[in-house]
């Protein structure tokens, strides 16, 4: 297995870990500096030859309103002509199904996205299923694990208290996210579609209490949703609110969850914050 991922970025990066690849075995895209240089403006150089072993193609690489993927608008033929391709996985969002009124969603459930970002990687998901190439997409919930998540927020008084009735969100530990994709890139399938979420969709607000808990701190006063002080911005985050479900990843992937909520995952996060600073 050779792996390849345009946008060497959070998630791609723990996967490498998890996998604990020769770095010969895992590379990828950074946008700013390096070889392997590619931030959607112009075609990553040298992709034959960098593309030519390469068995597996993860894409994290966010859509664009000028040319929705930008792998695709420069790299589509060089994708078609891998001579080794097994899989694709592209990294999309649960935003593409939009607001559904706190119901539960799956993959066949209609996508109404509200917001321009989730319109976008609709787009390019689309994009995506229309090459012949074993793709699979997963849209991933909100992704939280180690040195991405609201626990300095907390320390530090940053945290804001939104409170939306009924409104909830679905997340996903980054070690699920990472165990789904090695799952799928060992047993390639192709034109595939899967929520990776975890078990318990939840409102914000109830992570932040539960935090403020375990640090042994007073709850953070809540904000109303409605109140002017909540910037236009903060407001539109909360303006979709579904529940996502994960059973087609569980039944085709035989993918177990090892933290199936939040409460399971900030606590090992809280553990080995704990343990190294012993």
């Amino acid at each position: 297995m050779k792996i390849f991922c345009f946008g060497l970025g959070y998630t791609a990066k723990f996967l490498r870990n998890e996998l604990s690849f020769p770095l010969s075995h895992f590379s990828g895209t950074h946008t700013s500096e390096g070889d392997l240089l590619f931030n959607g403006k112009s075609p990553l150089k040298n992709v034959a030859s960098i593309l030519r072993d390469v068995t597996h193609l993860l894409i994290s690489t966010p859509p664009n309103s000028e040319q929705i993927d930008p792998v695709l608008y420069h790299h589509k033929a060089d994708i078609e002509n891998m001579p080794n391709l097994k899989w694709i996985g592209y990294l999309s969002a649960t935003s593409v199904y939009g607001d559904h009124g706190g119901a539960w969603v799956d993959e066949t459930s209609k996508t109404l996205p509200t917001n321009k970002r989730g319109v976008l990687r609709l787009r390019a998901e689309e994009q995506w299923f229309a090459i012949d190439r074993p793709i699979n997409i997963f849209r991933l919930g909100g992704i939280y694990g180690p040195i991405r998540n609201q626990i300095e927020v907390v320390k530090n008084g940053l945290a804001k208290r939104i409170i939306k009735k009924d409104q909830v969100f679905s997340r996903i530990h980054i070690t699920d996210i990472c165990s789904a994709l090695k799952i799928s890139m060992e047993n390639p399938l192709s034109h595939k579609i899967y929520n990776l979420v975890d078990d318990k969709p939840a409102a914000s607000k109830d992570v932040l209490d539960f935090l403020c808990e375990k640090l042994a701190l007073k709850i953070i006063k809540g904000i109303d949703i409605d109140d002017p002080a909540v910037t236009p911005a903060l407001r539109s985050f909360y303006q979709d609110n579904k529940r996502v479900k994960n059973n087609l990843a569980k039944s085709e992937l035989d993918w177990q969850l090892k933290f199936p909520s939040y409460k399971e995952g900030y606590l090992d996060i809280l553990a080995k914050l704990d343990e190294s600073q012993l």
